[in-house]
């Protein structure tokens, strides 16, 4: 018989956050053909925990021992099998109708690449003020929903013969390889839209302040990496190229992204303005990525590991 969906998740040393995610797929109300979890750091936990679902998923474990997000994923690209793939997170809890309106976008024609949104349900500051830096500005569900420029593998659709037109996920960047994908979707001119009825609860593994730090150190150092590889895009001109001149501007860039973030937030989060003191300190980590970036320097591509998390939509 013919595999309509196969659902791809990259997990990493995570087999009790997997077991949520996993956990939220029996009860989808349009069911799952195919679910290939790639297990990028591979252990016996994460096997024992697929094995576990065997009975009510139709779940299959892969293994991948090269790290990184864009070597997992393509991965899960080569063993999917499916006519349509599916992207969440091994953090991320699906809503029950989350794959059903996903596929009906993509079979009403609307676009090519249909993505939905994240709400963070960790408790804590520290995961407050993840949000706001990464999914509230573009991922939040009172956000509404059209055309998007970009979209987050947290949350996403594409049928399997467009992504094999644009081509693997670039194993290089250390992190903002989905939009990178993206990037390169839009410029075979494909279409991008964002569902934010399509939703997943995001419960990142944030406890401290100083986790949210080093995290916006490793969003910086990505995107950073990006933007140098896409000069034409979005807000790239904003943020010199010059190593130099990224530090010595580095506080007014951090001014600049925490009132963009304010603006971003504050229809929607009312506590984005009073806690724009810490997000300034995060942007402050977020351009000192950047800065690294900039220099040439090196990130180890670990962030799905147990003390870290997935990347935000870039």
């Amino acid at each position: 018989m013919a595999i309509e969906t196969s659902l791809i998740i990259i997990t990493r040393h995570r087999a009790a956050l997997l077991a949520k995610a996993l956990g939220s797929l029996p009860c989808q109300t349009r069911p799952l053909d195919e679910i290939v979890i790639v297990d990028n750091g591979p252990s016996e936990a994460t096997a024992e925990t697929v094995r576990a679902f065997a009975g009510s998923l139709p779940v299959r474990y892969v293994a991948e021992p090269r790290a990184g997000y864009g070597a997992a994923r393509n991965c899960g690209l080569r063993n999917a099998r499916g006519r349509v793939l599916m992207f969440i997170d091994d953090d991320c809890v699906a809503d029950p109708d989350w794959a059903r309106i996903l596929l009906e976008r993509l079979e009403s024609g609307a676009a090519e690449i249909v993505g939905g949104s994240r709400v963070c349900t960790q408790p804590g500051l520290a995961a407050r003020l993840d949000y706001l830096s990464t999914d509230a500005p573009v991922l939040h569900p009172a956000r509404p929903g059209g055309p998007a420029a970009h979209l987050s593998t947290s949350n996403l659709a594409v049928p399997a013969e467009v992504a094999r037109r644009v081509g693997p996920f670039d194993e290089t960047l250390a992190m903002c390889e989905d939009r990178d994908f993206c990037a390169r979707a839009r410029a075979l001119g494909f279409r991008i839209l964002y569902e934010p009825r399509a939703r997943v609860a995001h419960r990142p593994p944030l406890e401290r302040f100083g986790q949210y730090l080093a995290r916006m150190r490793q969003y910086g150092f990505g995107t950073a990496q990006y933007f140098l590889r896409h000069p034409g895009e979005g807000l790239a001109w904003v943020f010199p190229r010059s190593a130099v001149w990224r530090a010595l501007l580095l506080p007014l860039l951090a001014l600049a992204g925490t009132g963009y973030l304010v603006m971003k937030n504050l229809r929607h989060r009312s506590d984005a303005l009073p806690l724009s003191p810490l997000l300034f300190v995060g942007q402050l980590f977020w351009h000192w990525g950047g800065y690294q970036a900039c220099r040439g320097g090196s990130l180890q591509p670990t962030a799905h590991s147990p003390q870290q998390n997935k990347e935000p939509p870039c």
